[in-house]
């Protein structure tokens, strides 16, 4: 845990300079086999909406596309929520989207990809889902999905290199991504001088560059980051973040802890939160 974490909270009480930042899918919403069928936990709205009306900033960093973010949380009828996309590749606030540019060689990847991956694993239940400035090969529905990527790992790192992109690694997913730009580069611009504190909440390898900026942030300004793994104590995010929960059920639990009348005192000693 983040040293001086608990006295750190425990003191801010000017909350409008307080970042909370989330990830979405495993973190706000279950995770489910095709992305369109996601939805954020009961009770997820007023939780957020609870956390803005503190005067806390509020952002859901994301895999997904802005576009799907919206469409499957409607997140956008929150007031002042600032949404990234596609690992940071697209910033959404108040109806102004703002994207970066693709290399020209997505397009011809695009085409290419489903035929690459169909070549190599004989299977309907492998996909590839386009996420516009990103592209997602899925193994979730198959009977051993990481024996399926490790047999598509290098071809589809060797074709994503060749358009100028690079390949992320997720639950049970590869994603052929824009470079240089992840989750960190999203809360690094979130992130300012001013802020008192932070709180981000993540599940997957993806989330693990955000919790390094955090944790980067808090040492340089010696104030306090608080990065929260949502998941089995085993998972990608478990042993580098400096509190477990056990599933987006238990982040709800916890959020709702802290908007109390002021940021209370972290529980003391390290591990998940009961």
């Amino acid at each position: 845990m983040t040293a001086g974490l608990a006295p750190g909270l425990a003191s801010v009480l000017d909350l409008a300079s307080v970042l909370v930042a989330l990830d979405f899918d495993g973190t706000l919403a279950p995770i489910t086999p095709h992305p369109e069928d996601a939805r954020p936990l009961a009770g997820v709205h007023q939780v957020l909406r609870d956390v803005r009306a503190t005067g806390a900033a509020l952002a859901v960093v994301t895999g997904r596309s802005v576009s799907s973010l919206l469409r499957v949380s409607g997140f956008g009828a929150i007031p002042g929520i600032v949404i990234y996309g596609t690992h940071g590749a697209e910033r959404w606030q108040a109806g102004s989207l703002r994207t970066a540019a693709a290399p020209p060689g997505l397009g011809e990847l695009r085409e290419r990809l489903p035929g690459l991956v169909a070549g190599i694993v004989r299977d309907r239940d492998v996909w590839v889902e386009d996420k516009s400035l990103s592209l997602v090969v899925h193994a979730r529905l198959t009977a051993q999905p990481e024996r399926v990527l490790d047999r598509l790992r290098e071809p589809v790192e060797e074709a994503a290199a060749a358009a100028g992109l690079g390949v992320r690694p997720g639950r049970e997913v590869l994603e052929i991504c824009l470079p240089g730009i992840d989750k960190g580069t999203a809360v690094r611009e979130l992130l300012g001088e001013d802020r008192a504190a932070v709180l981000y909440a993540g599940d997957d390898v993806g989330d693990l560059d955000a919790m390094a900026e955090v944790n980067a942030w808090a040492e340089r300004v010696g104030r306090p980051g608080l990065t929260v793994a949502v998941g089995a104590a085993g998972g990608p995010v478990a042993g580098v973040a400096d509190v477990t929960v056990p599933d987006p059920e238990g982040l709800l639990d916890l959020l709702r802890r802290l908007l109390g009348v002021a940021w209370p005192a972290w529980p003391s000693g390290l591990g998940s939160w009961r």
